[in-house]
């Protein structure tokens, strides 16, 4: 049976471990959807409904070298307008309060496990290597649902910290096959890219 090979985003592997809200600045740059791995911006934000916070980064898909200037915090579960009322997804260019666009769920626990598909076949030995993350152009998810088009790009996996994606296995080997693209697998944030990780110094 081939693989789906359908471009969904990031989603919990299993139990969500822990997830908090942060605020979107207002008029972002790229959309930001439910499965997308996002970044902690640099500065913080004072928020009309968190009060001072930490923001999402907003001016990038995934940057590179996440690990040496904009932490990884997970993936978005769900997104909210300005109000706090739930809303697909947060479009690019959103003014919401004029401070906020809006809000969105993160699942930002360091040892929080998520299952993402790849764009080519694997191998038993691209397990435990770092990886980028692949996405539509400004984040150009699927805007009908609000789910991500992220995905795991395999070329280019090495041992580098500041690739952000850890691959550990198949997420469904009954289902799936490794040997082409689509396979849905399990996978974690590199901790050394990870806002909450170990090794990380501010």
């Amino acid at each position: 049976m081939a693989n789906a090979n359908v471009n969904s985003g990031f989603t919990a592997g299993g139990e969500v471990l822990r997830a908090r809200l942060y605020p979107v600045i207002t008029a972002p740059t790229i959309n930001i959807m439910m499965g997308d791995m996002v970044l902690e911006e640099v500065s913080g934000v004072v928020s009309p409904k968190l009060g001072i916070c930490a923001a999402v980064y907003d001016a990038a898909v995934i940057p590179a070298n996440p690990g040496d200037n904009f932490l990884m915090l997970g993936a978005v579960i769900e997104c909210y307008d300005e109000n706090m009322d739930p809303i697909k997804y947060i479009a690019a260019t959103r003014v919401g309060d004029g401070t906020c666009a809006g809000y969105v769920l993160v699942a930002d626990h360091p040892d929080q496990q998520f299952i993402a598909n790849v764009d080519a076949a694997l191998t038993a030995a691209d397990l435990e290597l770092n990886y980028d993350i692949g996405s539509e152009a400004l984040s150009a998810g699927w805007t009908d649902t609000g789910i991500s088009k992220q995905r795991i790009t395999v070329t280019g996996a090495a041992v580098t910290q500041t690739l952000p994606i850890r691959l550990y296995g198949q997420a469904f080997p009954g289902v799936d096959v490794y040997s082409a693209a689509g396979c849905r697998m399990i996978c974690q944030i590199n901790p050394l890219c990870h806002k909450y990780g170990a090794g990380v110094t501010i």
